[in-house]
């Protein structure tokens, strides 16, 4: 971690912490128009510039109705991914959580698994969710594995709802409640 850092959330080899303006950079963008790695989030769709994505991280910025979180490796401080819990429900207490790890190199090292640990606890006992819920494409396997790890458990499925590579596919929805999480311990 850089001595310059104010980490939000700390775990053993990530911190998370606010994504800032100044994260969107040249490897931020190539992120998010790489055909890999953005394969399975919505933003493929529209080719992503360095001024659509400031906007989107300035739209975000203190927002009550989402967490929106940098992934940075504890070692060096380097920004690898983020993760958002949001959009929350503040009447009914659930909300999602979203994430991607945009450096490819950092990929199957359960970085992701430890993203959403933090942001679990944080969103269970800090803000006093009762519910967080994911979607992720059916053929998306590490997503799914990442939550699963975490406590998070199959919920159903919604049929043929995403459009990937010429197909329609199914969403897995998947949810973890706090009473769950604690008895997990």
């Amino acid at each position: 971690m850089e001595a310059n850092e104010s980490p939000f959330l700390v775990g053993e080899r990530i911190y998370l912490r606010e994504v800032r303006t100044g994260d969107v950079n040249a490897a931020y963008r190539t992120w998010l128009n790489d055909a890999e790695v953005n394969q399975y989030l919505e933003t493929r769709f529209v080719p992503r510039s360095l001024e659509n994505i400031a906007i989107y991280v300035r739209d975000l910025d203190g927002k009550s109705e989402s967490v929106f979180l940098a992934i940075c490796l504890k070692e060096n401080g380097i920004h690898v991914g983020n993760i958002k819990v949001g959009p929350i429900n503040w009447i009914h207490r659930f909300g999602d959580i979203s994430l991607f790890i945009g450096d490819k190199s950092q990929w199957r090292r359960g970085l992701g698994s430890e993203a959403i640990s933090l942001v679990t606890r944080f969103a269970f006992n800090e803000l006093n969710l009762n519910r967080l819920q994911a979607g992720c494409y059916r053929s998306n396997v590490g997503s799914a594995r990442a939550f699963e790890k975490c406590g998070f458990r199959r919920e159903g499925i919604l049929r043929k709802k995403r459009f990937s590579k010429g197909a329609y596919e199914d969403e897995l929805i998947l949810a973890l409640l706090r009473e769950e999480w604690r008895e997990k311990g």
